[in-house]
């Protein structure tokens, strides 16, 4: 598809960055681009750059087969779209730095789709509320101030503006997302903390809640109980008493399904050849095809998303979501998963890989009494 023949950079809006992309959101009236996002390449090295053609054959070929399963298509779709310079030279992306002569973007649904409002817990776990329009802006009537009617919080509506909102006690919440990055998920044999909770340390990053807990029966209501934790008291009664949205129990029956994308994710990370572990490199010829998956699916987010299930919603009643239905209390709802920034990792990042490892040597048997040690399974 080439893009630039059937919409303008005017009608694109910056959405949202990683460090190696940029998010545009479609602002005109294409039904065809409606709800979708264009992802370009942000400037690199030229060493450690991947092109938009490579990181497409990856995700497709590489990627997608590993998480087919019962429960629908797990890997967010892709579309390969063709560019111009002219067309990235003048797309608004806020004083980021894109690399121009990229000839190709990638298409892609927006999950985040509609009024949702965002809770940012921590550093890799956000939280999204649909709002149905009732979330007003603090400062726009001053008589909200004194509503017993509004929850106030600082949180931001998913438009990349942040500001102080007010949620309606009588908003009426049918969607709920999680959006997670699980970051290193596999058995701890020997250390207190796991790698992913302790390069959080190294990074002074606060504690929110271990991955691990979240793949094994006897940790799951721990891994819960510590996610749900930062969410307001005010926000949780407000889904679960008055919109009757049994949402931490929800979370908790998906966990507990053997075939959850934790699960999975788990099994595509581990490595089995001991060439292919960090310690073992030692130049960017090493550096095996499968380690670099590995690395990527290390680093991929998750988007969850609980739904009230809707008899007269197609894509509800869709064939493909048959494994996703759960019914709590004569209830139904609609539980789906969707993976996201799979960015193959380039070679050359061995050295970061190599440096982090020997910075975290000190603090994986360390003891933090203001960090609870990790799960830790028989060898």
């Amino acid at each position: 598809m080439e893009i630039y023949k059937t919409t303008t950079p005017n009608e694109w809006r910056y959405f949202a960055k990683g460090s190696a992309n940029i998010l545009f959101k479609y602002c005109g009236n294409n039904d065809y681009l409606t709800h979708k996002l264009l992802r370009l390449r942000l400037v690199k090295k030229d060493e450690e750059y991947i092109s938009t053609c490579e990181l497409y054959d990856f995700i497709e070929l590489k990627c997608k087969h590993l998480f087919d399963s019962t429960h629908g298509q797990v890997v967010i779709n892709i579309q390969l779209v063709v560019l111009t310079n002219e067309f990235v030279a003048n797309l608004d992306s806020c004083g980021f730095q894109l690399q121009l002569n990229e000839r190709y973007g990638l298409l892609l649904p927006n999950i985040l789709d509609g009024e949702y409002v965002r809770f940012s817990l921590s550093k890799n776990c956000q939280l999204y509320i649909n709002n149905n329009g009732n979330c007003s802006n603090n400062n726009s009537n001053n008589n909200n101030k004194n509503n017993n009617n509004n929850i106030t919080a600082e949180i931001d509506l998913y438009n990349g503006c942040q500001s102080l909102q007010q949620v309606s006690l009588n908003t009426k919440i049918n969607s709920i997302i999680f959006e997670i990055k699980p970051k290193w998920l596999y058995d701890n044999t020997s250390s207190n903390y796991c790698r992913t909770c302790s390069h959080n340390q190294l990074r002074n990053v606060s504690r929110h809640f271990c991955p691990l807990d979240l793949l094994y029966p006897q940790t799951i209501d721990q891994g819960i109980s510590d996610i749900f934790a930062l969410i307001p008291q005010s926000i949780l009664t407000l889904i679960e008493e008055k919109n009757q949205f049994p949402i931490r129990q929800l979370f908790h029956n998906y966990l507990a399904t053997p075939n959850n994308i934790f699960i999975k994710l788990k099994e595509c990370q581990k490595i089995c050849n001991k060439q292919d572990q960090i310690g073992s490199i030692r130049c960017a010829d090493d550096v095996s095809q499968h380690l670099s998956l590995v690395m990527t699916l290390r680093d991929v987010g998750l988007f969850i998303k609980f739904e009230k299930f809707n008899p007269l919603n197609n894509t509800h009643n869709s064939h493909n979501n048959i494994n996703n239905l759960y019914t709590l209390k004569d209830k139904k709802y609609l539980i789906t998963c969707n993976i996201y920034d799979l960015d193959l990792k380039s070679k050359m990042k061995y050295k970061h890989w190599l440096k982090v490892e020997e910075e975290l040597k000190a603090i994986y048997n360390s003891n933090n009494p203001s960090w609870p040690h990790c799960v830790r399974v028989e060898p």
